[in-house]
């Protein structure tokens, strides 16, 4: 399975035709469609329902193309770091963050040094946490900010950590639900509609962490992660989901509605409580580097 092969089906899917995407790509139609077949002989799924001069894309066409959507951003951005790349390590600094809640810290932080007259040239790019922690230690990133939140099972000894911020978990209920009223969102409640989760790009790890804080007796929860913080908040808005954030992160960003209440949990001895965590390898050479800034 090569790279061409992947950008030529999310081109396929996001035009909605074999015909299109040939010409775009300026192949024959033929092509097109020998290469989708040989995808999906490679992964013996079937990708796509075709019918007469039209293609209609299955409901596992469309699963894989949002995580091939995911992994070909991901390795751009990859790519972009590493041609970006200074032969000089203290020239650059290369960053990343899980999402606009500690986007929104890391920035504030960036514009002190910066109005200080730090020279350096920083990069900073959005990902997943797991994703993160895999570019920190594989060198394509120098450090990243990442929400620790429940067991922290994820950063291992070749990795320091320190952290910069701590706060509670709280669920985003509608004004439109009566829950919205109460103190404390109590956990019964849980089960009743869907909760969503921001990440950037496909990550388990929130959905993970969630569930393990919760007691082992709430069970039938559907978490569904959204990757456009807005359309999220709109949904909650609407009372058509209930969501989970980092409370004090979210009055720092712009994408309060105003129409949303957010409250903790009605869990006994537990706290809920996350911290924003900045992890780099042990070894870095980029120590002075990220102390200053953090």
């Amino acid at each position: 399975m090569d790279l061409d092969r992947l950008r030529l089906f999310e081109t396929v899917v996001e035009i909605g035709s074999f015909q299109k995407a040939a010409e775009k790509n300026y192949i024959s139609q033929r092509a097109v469609s020998q290469s989708m077949s040989k995808l999906e002989n490679e992964l013996n799924l079937k990708l796509f329902i075709r019918e007469n001069n039209k293609i209609i894309v299955t409901e596992v066409g469309q699963q894989f193309y949002l995580k091939v959507k995911d992994m070909l951003h991901n390795f751009d951005i990859n790519i972009k770091a590493l041609q970006n790349y200074k032969a000089n390590p203290f020239q650059e600094l290369k960053i990343g963050y899980f999402s606009p809640f500690e986007g929104n810290l890391l920035m504030k932080k960036l514009i002190k040094v910066k109005e200080n007259g730090s020279n350096i040239k920083y990069t900073v790019v959005e990902e997943s946490i797991e994703h993160l922690i895999s570019d920190v230690k594989l060198k394509i990133l120098d450090c990243a900010l990442i929400l620790e939140y429940g067991n922290h099972n994820e950063i291992d000894s070749s990795l320091e950590s320190k952290v910069i911020y701590k706060n509670q978990m709280v669920m985003g209920v509608s004004k439109l639900n009566k829950n919205s009223k109460l103190v404390a969102f109590p956990i019964k409640e849980l089960n009743k509609k869907p909760i969503l989760y921001y990440s950037h790009e496909e990550s388990h790890y929130l959905k993970k962490e969630f569930i393990s804080s919760l007691p082992s007796t709430i069970d039938h929860i559907h978490l569904a992660r959204m990757s456009a913080l807005e359309q999220m908040q709109m949904i909650v808005s609407l009372n058509q989901a209930i969501a989970y954030y980092p409370n004090g992160l979210i009055q720092e960003t712009m994408i309060d509605s105003g129409l949303i209440n957010y409250l903790p949990l009605d869990i006994k001895n537990n706290s809920q409580q996350y911290s924003i965590t900045c992890i780099y390898l042990k070894n870095t050479s980029k120590r002075k580097e990220i102390n200053s800034l953090f």
